[in-house]
């Protein structure tokens, strides 16, 4: 059984998408405690709340819909994804060495931890893979919405 990466890579893709999407709408909704969570963490100004909102609605929607509508231009989007991506991963990294125990913000109120920092270094890795090779079909952005749900529910 042969192993294709850009389908594996294509999953992580698409549930990176779907990720981001839930927190940002997740965000939207919740904008004074999302904003408390950044203000929390003091390292940057509760002023970024929105913007990081904005970021990752936009990009999860365009990575999302480029993987299912147009998956051989999605590459500029999961660019972006990987980007954002490994920019949570390193913020939640000075987090958890800084401020242990301090809320993550991306879904609820669980503290950041390391498995926190790996799930966005490894959907940045993803996202970054799948730009190089190229997404697979429909099918595994199917199965990326499947490990998304999963890695919402068992967080």
């Amino acid at each position: 059984m042969s192993i294709s990466w850009a389908a594996v890579l294509t999953v992580l893709s698409a549930a990176g998408a779907i990720l981001l999407f839930a927190a940002g709408a997740g965000h939207a909704v919740r904008r004074r405690e999302h904003r408390a969570v950044v203000r929390a963490h003091r390292l940057l100004p509760p002023v970024v709340a929105p913007l990081t909102t904005g970021a990752e609605v936009l990009v999860g929607t365009s990575a999302l819909l480029l993987l299912l509508a147009a998956p051989a231009a999605a590459a500029p989007a999961l660019l972006a994804q990987a980007v954002l991506y490994a920019a949570f991963a390193g913020y939640a990294g000075v987090l958890r060495v800084r401020r242990p125990g301090v809320p993550c913000g991306c879904f609820g109120a669980e503290a950041v931890s390391w498995a926190v920092v790996a799930r966005a270094a490894v959907l940045a890795a993803g996202s970054l893979g799948c730009a190089a090779l190229g997404a697979a079909g429909p099918l595994c952005v199917a199965a990326g919405a499947v490990v998304a749900m999963a890695a919402y529910l068992f967080r």
